[in-house]
C-alpha cells in the first residue's frame, strides 16, 4: 500500500534526523523541571517559549547553541510489564508459547485504556541557534528548529478482536476513532525581547517580545475521519452473514524523498512541500525581587501544503457469506485499504499554545535567605488551542525546581500533570561553566526505578557556548 510506504519513509526521515542532530523538548532545563519553563527560561531557552523572556538579563550576553535535542516515545496501550507477562512466552519456559485462557484475555483487556489508546513519538532539534543581549535595547535570538512526530490512535476493539475473534453466537467490532498522523516541519525563528518603560507600585519591570517564524513543511499526514465496522452474525444452523463497513479519509503531503512514486535521495535542506508564517507573542513582569510572571501564545500560524498531495479514502459496505472466498477477501482488502487519488491544496494550523508561568528565587524571599545555595521554584499552566500537528487541547500543569548548592552543578526536578498524559516526573542536571554549558534531562525519571512499568522513554541533551 502506498500510504504504508509513506509511513516507512517518514520513519526513515526520523532516523536520519537523529543522526544529524526544538520547542519544548529542546529546552533541556525546562524538561528536567517537569516541562516547567514559561517564566524561568532565559536567553536561548526562551526561543519558542516566551520571546519576552529575552528581555531579562541572562548569565551570558551572547550564547551559541552547539547541539540541543529532545525526544520522547510513549504509549498508553500497555506497559512493558504487561508485554513481558503476556507476549514473551510461557513464564516457566520462554521458548514455549503461552496460551491465554478466558481469564487471561479478560484481564489483559481490562488493562487497556477505555476507548482508544495512543502511541506517539516526538523529536525536536535545535540545529542552529544564538542569542545576543544588549542591556540598553534588549535581546535578539535566532534558531533553526525541526519538529518531527508520529501518532497512532487505536481503539481497544482491535485487541478484543485479536483475543476473542468471532464466536459462534456472532460478534461485531467497531474501530471508529482509529487515526494516524505524522508531521515534520522546520521553522526559522527570529525573536526579539525588550523592556518596556512601565513602572507601577507593584511592578518593578515589564518586558514584551515577539517572534517571527518562517515555516517550511516537509511532510504531513492527517486522518480526517475514520469509521470501520466488522461483524459476523448467525443467520441459521451453521450459517453466518458477515458485514464490513468502512468510511474514512486520510490525506498527506510531502517532499519528493517521502513520495513512494519518486526515487529521490534524502537531503538535509530539501525543497519544501509546504510553506507558511508563524508568530510567538509574550509578556513578562517582575513583581518583587526574584518573583516573575509570564504569559505567551506560541505557534500562531499555519502551513499551506501544495506538493505531492494524496487523499486515501473509502466508503464501502460489504455483505458476505463465505469469508474465505477470493472475491470476499479482495473486497475486504479494498474496503479497509481505500483508494488513492490526487488531492487539492490544503493547510494545517500550528499547535498553538497559551502559556502562563510564575517563578521565584527562594533565597530572595524574606526569611528564606538562610538556605544555602540558590533555589528556583517555577509553576506552569499550558493550554493547547488545537490538536493539529501534534497539539494537545487538554490543559497541562507543572511545578519545577532548580537547586544550585554547587554553582556549576544545577540539580533539577519537576512534575507535570494532565496535558494528554499521565503524571510525569522529570529530572536532570547541568554542568554550568562560565563559557560552556552541558545539560541532560529526562521527562520520565521514574523509568529508572520501575522499568517494568515503563510506558514512555524520553531524553534531552544540550550544549552551548557563552560569553
Amino acid at each position: 500500500m502506498k500510504h504504508r510506504r509513506t509511513y516507512r519513509a517518514v520513519a526513515l526521515s526520523l532516523a536520519l534526523a537523529t543522526i544529524s542532530m526544538a520547542g519544548d523538548r529542546s529546552n533541556i532545563r525546562g524538561m528536567a523541571m517537569g516541562r516547567t519553563m514559561n517564566a524561568s527560561s532565559r536567553g536561548l531557552d526562551a526561543l519558542g517559549i516566551n520571546p519576552a523572556n529575552l528581555g531579562w538579563p541572562d548569565r551570558n550576553r551572547f550564547s551559541f547553541n552547539i547541539v540541543s535535542f529532545g525526544t520522547r516515545i510513549g504509549t498508553d496501550l500497555f506497559t512493558y510489564d504487561v508485554y513481558q507477562e503476556f507476549f514473551t512466552g510461557d513464564p516457566g519456559d520462554r521458548s514455549k508459547p503461552r496460551y491465554l485462557n478466558g481469564s487471561d484475555k479478560e484481564r489483559l483487556l481490562s488493562l487497556l485504556p477505555e476507548g482508544r489508546g495512543s502511541t506517539r513519538m516526538d523529536l525536536e532539534i535545535l540545529s542552529l541557534g544564538f542569542s545576543l543581549y544588549v542591556p540598553e535595547y534588549g535581546a535578539i535570538s535566532f534558531g533553526i528548529t525541526d519538529r518531527i512526530g508520529m501518532k497512532f490512535d487505536l481503539p481497544r476493539e482491535y485487541m478484543r478482536m485479536f483475543l476473542f475473534g468471532f464466536d459462534s453466537t456472532g460478534s461485531t467490532y467497531n474501530f471508529e476513532g482509529t487515526a494516524a498522523s505524522a508531521w515534520w516541519w522546520r521553522e526559522y525563528n527570529l525573536s526579539f525581547g525588550f523592556e518596556v518603560p512601565l513602572r507601577h507600585s507593584m511592578v518593578r519591570a515589564f518586558v514584551a517580545g515577539v517572534g517571527l517564524k518562517f515555516l517550511r513543511g516537509y511532510g504531513v499526514l492527517e486522518t480526517l475521519k475514520y469509521r470501520g465496522v466488522l461483524g459476523v452474525q448467525r443467520s441459521g444452523a451453521n450459517q453466518y452473514l458477515g458485514s464490513a463497513d468502512s468510511d474514512f479519509l486520510m490525506r498527506r503531503s510531502g517532499i519528493d524523498a517521502l513520495d513512494p512514486g519518486k526515487n529521490e535521495s534524502f537531503s538535509v535542506f530539501p525543497e519544501p512541500a509546504g510553506t507558511g508564517i508563524g508568530f510567538d507573542l509574550g509578556i513578562g513582569v517582575q513583581l518583587i525581587s526574584g518573583v516573575h510572571l509570564s504569559a505567551s501564545i506560541t505557534d500562531i500560524g499555519r502551513i499551506s501544503w501544495k506538493k505531492n498531495i494524496v487523499e486515501t479514502s473509502a466508503d464501502y459496505s460489504l455483505r458476505f457469506t463465505d469469508p474465505f472466498s477470493k472475491e470476499t477477501q479482495d473486497s475486504l482488502k479494498q474496503a479497509f485499504r481505500g483508494k488513492n487519488a490526487v488531492g487539492g491544496d490544503f493547510s494545517t494550523t500550528l499547535p498553538a499554545t497559551l502559556r502562563l508561568g510564575a517563578s521565584v528565587l527562594v533565597q530572595q524571599i524574606p526569611g528564606f535567605d538562610v538556605l544555602p545555595g540558590d533555589m528556583l521554584l517555577a509553576f506552569d499552566y499550558n493550554q493547547g488551542l488545537t490538536e493539529s500537528m501534534g497539539g494537545v487541547t487538554t490543559p497541562r500543569l507543572s511545578i519545577g525546581m532548580e537547586y544550585r548548592i554547587i554553582p556549576l552543578l544545577p540539580l533539577r526536578t519537576g512534575i507535570s500533570f494532565f496535558g494528554g498524559d499521565v503524571v510525569r516526573w522529570g529530572a536532570g542536571f547541568g554542568l554550568d561553566f562560565s563559557s560552556f554549558n552541558l545539560e541532560l534531562a529526562t521527562e520520565n525519571f521514574a523509568m529508572f526505578f520501575s522499568p517494568r512499568k515503563l510506558t514512555a522513554f524520553s531524553f534531552s541533551l544540550g550544549m552551548r557556548l557563552g560569553i
